[in-house]
């Protein structure tokens, strides 16, 4: 169902909205690493002080034929990311480069396992205007650490973005530094910002039905929640936010009992220490843009709810947008609305600037 216009309410949080009249929904170029052994990338050494998590290492183990979905053009590297306490985890790499000299770096990232090249339409729009992307598809579920639990997972994808930063993106300041993810996508994300430091890399960041893991303790046990509605958007007052199913979650967290009732409080006590939203989490970006998008259509998914926990905690650069459409996208499938597509769209074109070198300079001229 084509929506026809869209309204936008600037707020903190701002939010785009679709409404229902008469049944119908109205809206008022880079040289891939050659090499004939493995190199190790270390990241950078934190700060005495740093609160966030320790990053691991990349290894670089070589070219490779690129995945299906890879952007048109692009070169692909095998890389091995190893992180503390969790089996190292292999992922291939694939990079598309503009002619001339790129205006930025956007990484694209898929939902579920994160094991397919994420495209959906937007890579190749993006590289036309002169933009650097970054694919990343892990070998095999980078949730999974048999067990060590999702916060740990997350050094994976946090670790993989730093060498982005550092080696494809040449660590540059004076380009926007960009991601877009779905779902799982929005997860690595969200992980790697409130954990392990990323909002001093990232400039601008874009997640599609996500994060699904704000709270993994109140997605696994709805009771421990006892707030009111999740108002999400005008479209969404009262969000979802339990998951449906419990044995994903279990094998993730090495637990027995999520999504059933009266868990044992050892149970909690880890899906809350592993959840995003933690203790210790870091949810201040005075640097990093950000724009959320979800899909209303019923039925509806566990993500919404938990991406209004996570909405709630958020402090970016500016009041992150929240954008909700309904009629034509399906579960987290969200940017299959045209609509919601272009925006997303041409937001990223708009937004990926340097907003870390922009805020210096401000500090410079203030002085």
């Amino acid at each position: 169902m084509k929506l026809l216009s869209r309204v936008v309410a600037r707020c903190a949080p701002s939010y785009s909205v679709v409404r229902m009249f008469g049944g119908h929904f109205v809206l008022f170029g880079l040289a891939i690493f050659l090499v004939c052994k493995p190199t190790v990338l270390q990241a950078q050494p934190a700060d005495r002080h740093d609160p966030h998590l320790a990053l691991g290492t990349v290894s670089v183990l070589g070219n490779i034929t690129c995945l299906p979905g890879a952007t048109k053009g692009a070169s692909c590297v095998s890389i091995q990311v190893s992180c503390p306490n969790v089996p190292a985890l292999k992922a291939t790499i694939a990079i598309a480069t503009p002619a001339g000299s790129a205006a930025g770096t956007i990484v694209l990232l898929s939902g579920n396992a994160g094991t397919a090249l994420y495209n959906s339409g937007f890579a190749t729009p993006y590289l036309s205007h002169g933009f650097r992307i970054v694919q990343v598809g892990w070998t095999s579920d980078w949730q999974d650490t048999g067990g060590v639990g999702l916060k740990s997972a997350g050094c994976r994808p946090a670790t993989v973005f730093q060498w982005i930063f550092n080696g494809v993106h040449g660590g540059s300041r004076t380009t926007g530094f960009c991601a877009q993810g779905i779902s799982g996508g929005g997860i690595q994300l969200a992980y790697s910002l409130a954990e392990y430091g990323l909002a001093d890399y990232f400039d601008y960041v874009v997640m599609g039905s996500a994060p699904g893991f704000a709270r993994v303790d109140y997605g696994c046990d709805a009771s421990l929640y006892t707030g009111g509605p999740l108002n999400l958007c005008p479209l969404l007052p009262n969000a979802p936010y339990a998951f449906p199913h419990g044995e994903r979650e279990d094998q993730y967290e090495n637990t027995t009992s999520c999504s059933q009732s009266n868990p044992p409080q050892s149970d909690i006590e880890k899906w809350a220490s592993d959840s995003i939203i933690s203790t210790g989490a870091d949810f201040s970006y005075p640097q990093t843009d950000m724009s959320l998008y979800f899909c209303t259509t019923p039925p509806l998914v566990n993500s919404t709810g938990e991406g209004f926990f996570y909405i709630q905690q958020l402090m970016p650069k500016s009041p992150p947008d929240v954008n909700c459409y309904a009629g034509v996208c399906k579960l987290e499938a969200v940017w299959m609305d045209p609509d919601a597509f272009n925006l997303a769209q041409a937001q990223m074109l708009a937004r990926c600037v340097p907003n870390h070198q922009l805020l210096t300079e401000r500090r410079v001229r203030a002085r």
